[in-house]
């Protein structure tokens, strides 16, 4: 799989029997169809199961095989996916009630299509959502949903403790109840079922999944195989097989799309760099198109350890936000392709405001900051404090990332100008993502992209109830061990608001204590290359937003 000699001597004797057979029989060679697609990744999901760690690849790969209660339009507008009708207000299935200690809440109801089944034929009911639920609780206390009822086999009424804006968006995802609930009631806690748990211990089975694939072949570290479900009643799925292939790095993954060992690759980090496609733009477009879509949910940061005693300090925060010449480097890196970030929210998107702080390059007002906050330069220009402690931080990224390892190396060098000792510790996106973050086992700043939800508030970001811990089961994705009362305030109160007028003035609180903590230091909001071989279509969906696998039943061979 990774051998590229190997890969070019099984292409060309591909190539000479496909030749062989149009020089013979060319109705038979060209009556061959596409039955099977083959995409590459840098990046391996270290489970499957939904509710443990948070990835990109993880979401991609369950995104052939599981469907949320509801999607997003390309315009932003909430639309079912396994419901019949989104709740409204105005429709009755949403309304504001009164709780037993005097304070709102809201019920909303949710119907279930009656064409939906697991791909061992059991149809998906009311009592699959509700064990979601259970499930989702066991790890991380969801904040403001109270309880979830089947009200009967279809129906499924959610109960908030607050009022929500995204009451729409409240339900779970369904999970087999009749495969996975007996394994959880018998587990002796969360983790005990996580690991006896048929998501990672037999993940081809077909009774797991209920979207237009399923999964039939999982090899660790390896790829993943996936085929249609029999009972998907939704567009019926083209590809009689599709495989994700670990390939171990960026230059590889390309060696291997050009010797044509994969027919693509996936989007964003788990795929090619962007300057790997913009090269291959120059010499390959008569065998791919190409696709850009800028992002406006998602966005490359550094995650900062609050725990590291010299991180803790704000001016340091600042002063490495002011030390990094964002502009030149999406500029230099990039293009200009991407889009400099002055926080984890797109100027497009609702709430934005142009007022708040915003950190211009500026060595010299960072050299001040670290003055202030007590360093001095050391023998070997490394600032020390009045400890004698230095200044010097572990970055940490996903290895075999070419552009990651370059953004790195730029942010080195100009920290290192400031008298700021970075120290790279790359690892395997797996051990990355399924220990390093998830245990906040990481010593200094990790970069990495978040892909956040459209038209969230960060709750799951920046609360400080979503610390990872033992108690949570490190379920949490404040990744930063971030703790701010104003903030966790203004959370709650966006998130409460139905009026757009209120949120609005919640959205301002929040932006402007997240640029004046700096919990991560902002980068760039990345645009996302898709790239097809000429033959395939539908891999990017205009008409729907989120993760190109969640419409894979539109990707065919052209006519």
């Amino acid at each position: 799989m990774q051998n590229s000699s190997k890969n070019s001597l099984r292409l060309f004797g591909s190539f000479g029997i496909c030749f062989a057979l149009a020089w013979m029989t060319p109705s038979l060679a060209q009556a061959q169809p596409r039955e099977a697609l083959t995409v590459g990744i840098v990046q391996f999901p270290s489970d499957l199961h939904p509710n443990i760690t948070t990835t990109s690849v993880k979401d991609t790969i369950l995104g052939m095989a599981r469907r949320g209660m509801t999607g997003f339009a390309a315009s932003g507008e909430v639309i079912c996916q396994l419901c019949t009708e989104v709740p409204t207000i105005a429709n009755g299935r949403a309304k504001v009630v009164k709780r037993a200690d005097g304070t709102d809440g809201m019920e909303v109801l949710f119907t279930l299509k009656d064409s939906l089944f697991w791909a061992d034929g059991k149809p998906v009911t009311a009592n699959d959502v509700v064990f979601g639920f259970e499930v989702e609780k066991a790890f991380s206390v969801p904040p403001t949903v109270e309880s979830v009822l089947a009200v009967d086999a279809l129906n499924v009424k959610v109960t908030l403790k607050i009022v929500r804006y995204d009451f729409d968006r409240s339900a779970p995802a369904p999970i087999a109840e009749h495969i996975e609930g007996p394994i959880f009631k018998a587990a002796a806690n969360p983790l005990d079922y996580g690991q006896k748990s048929l998501f990672n211990r037999k993940p081809e089975e077909p009774g797991l999944w209920m979207g237009p694939y399923r999964i039939t072949e999982f090899r660790p570290n390896e790829s993943v195989t996936v085929v249609p479900n029999p009972y998907w009643k939704g567009t019926k799925p083209y590809f009689q097989k599709i495989t994700f292939r670990l390939v171990e790095n960026t230059s590889a993954l390309q060696a291997n799309l050009l010797a044509g060992a994969v027919d693509t690759v996936g989007s964003g980090n788990i795929g090619l760099t962007l300057d790997q496609h913009l090269a291959m733009m120059k010499t390959s477009t008569d065998k791919y198109d190409w696709a850009f879509v800028p992002s406006v949910a998602s966005y490359e940061h550094l995650a900062v350890q609050f725990d590291h005693p010299l991180l803790a300090e704000k001016k340091v925060r600042q002063a490495i936000q002011m030390g990094i010449d964002r502009k030149t480097l999406v500029s230099k890196i990039f293009g200009n392709k991407f889009e400099v970030s002055d926080s984890f929210k797109h100027p497009t998107q609702f709430g934005w405001d142009p007022s708040i702080k915003v950190y211009p390059y500026d060595p010299k007002a960072a050299r001040a900051l670290l003055a202030e906050a007590g360093f001095r330069p050391g023998a070997d220009g490394i600032l020390v404090n009045a400890k004698g402690e230095k200044l010097s931080l572990d970055l940490v990224s996903t290895s075999g990332n070419r552009i990651r390892e370059l953004v790195e190396q730029v942010i080195q060098t100009q920290l290192k100008a400031l008298g700021i000792e970075i120290v790279i510790k790359n690892e395997p996106a797996r051990l990355l993502f399924g220990e390093t973050l998830r245990r906040r086992q990481f010593k200094g700043l990790v970069e990495f992209q978040t892909d956040a939800p459209l038209d969230s508030v960060p709750y799951i970001y920046y609360h400080s109830d979503q610390i990872p811990s033992e108690k949570n089961n490190w379920t949490g994705l404040n990744y930063m061990g971030y703790r701010n009362p104003a903030m966790d305030a203004a959370l709650m109160d966006a998130w409460a608001a139905l009026d757009p007028t209120v949120r609005r003035a919640a959205w301002k609180r929040i932006l402007d204590i997240a640029a004046d903590d700096l919990p991560e230091i902002f980068l760039y909001f990345p645009t996302v290359a898709f790239i097809s071989p000429k033959w395939l279509t539908g891999l990017v969906n205009e008409k729907r937003w989120g993760l190109f696998t969640l419409w894979v039943e539109d990707w065919r061979v052209k006519p």
